[in-house]
C-alpha cells in the first residue's frame, strides 16, 4: 500500500510538474498569417429603383435604373500580432466579388455593372482565451478606404472609413498551424453612383446622383493560418 501511495503521488507531482512546464510555454508575443474563404450576405433590404424624367428638351436624359445587393463571396488575407497574449493589432485585405448589381437604361442605352469591392482595414481584437489549442477572440476594425473594380462609372460611399465588430477563433491543428473562423458586421452607410461625367452632375434635372439606403453587410471566413 505505501509502494502504491508513492508511485500515486509520483504520478500526481509528475502531472502537476508537466503542467506547470506546459503554462511556462506559452507565449507573450506571436504573430499570425491568416489566408480565408469568405461569405458575404446583405443584411435588411437593399435595393432601389431609380428614375429620371427631364422632358422636353432635355428627354435625352431621362433614364430607369435598379441597384440590388447580392450574397457572394471573396477571400482574405491578414496578418496579426498579439501583444502580452492578449491584445492584438490586425491589418487585412478583403476581396468581395459582384457585391451589387446595378442595371441602367436610357433610351437604346443600357448599362449593366457588378463592381467588386476590395477593403484595406485595419483592427484591434481582445484574446480572451488562449490557453489551450482554442484561441478565441473578439474587436472591431476600421476600413482604410474602399477600392471599387468591375464597372465603368464612377461608386462613391458616404465615409471609406466604416467601423465593423469581428468575433473569430484560431484552432491550433500542427505546429505553427492553424484553422480558423471569424464572424464580421459591416456597415457601409449610404452608396451613390454617377453616370453623368465630372461637373455635369446636378447641373440638369438634378441628375445624377442615387442612393440605396443603408448598406450593412454580416461576412463568415473560414480558413488557415500559421502562426510564429
Amino acid at each position: 500500500m505505501k509502494s502504491a501511495g508513492k508511485m500515486a503521488a509520483g504520478a500526481l507531482l509528475f502531472i502537476v510538474a508537466c503542467g506547470q512546464a506546459e503554462a511556462g510555454t506559452l507565449r507573450d508575443n506571436w504573430g499570425t498569417l491568416r489566408v480565408s474563404g469568405v461569405a458575404i450576405t446583405p443584411l435588411g433590404k437593399d435595393e432601389v429603383s431609380i428614375w429620371n424624367q427631364c422632358g422636353g428638351w432635355f428627354d435625352w436624359l431621362d433614364f430607369q435604373a435598379q441597384v440590388w445587393v447580392e450574397r457572394t463571396a471573396g477571400v482574405s488575407g491578414s496578418f496579426e500580432y498579439v501583444f502580452r497574449r492578449r491584445y492584438g493589432i490586425e491589418v487585412a485585405m478583403t476581396w468581395w466579388y459582384d457585391i451589387l448589381m446595378i442595371d441602367y437604361q436610357a433610351g437604346d442605352l443600357r448599362i449593366k455593372g457588378s463592381p467588386n469591392f476590395i477593403l484595406p482595414t485595419l483592427g484591434a481584437n481582445y484574446h480572451f482565451w488562449n490557453d489551450g489549442p482554442a484561441d478565441f477572440y473578439a474587436g472591431g476594425f476600421v476600413t482604410l478606404g474602399i477600392l471599387v473594380s468591375g464597372v465603368g462609372f464612377d461608386i462613391d460611399l458616404e465615409s471609406d472609413w466604416t467601423v465593423g465588430l469581428n468575433l473569430g477563433m484560431d484552432y491550433t491543428v500542427s505546429g505553427p498551424w492553424t484553422l480558423g473562423v471569424t464572424l464580421k458586421y459591416i456597415d457601409f452607410g449610404t452608396l451613390d453612383f454617377s453616370i453623368l461625367p465630372p461637373g455635369v452632375e446636378g447641373l440638369i434635372c438634378d441628375n445624377g446622383g442615387f442612393g440605396v439606403g443603408n448598406l450593412n453587410f454580416l461576412s463568415a471566413t473560414a480558413g488557415i493560418g500559421f502562426r510564429f
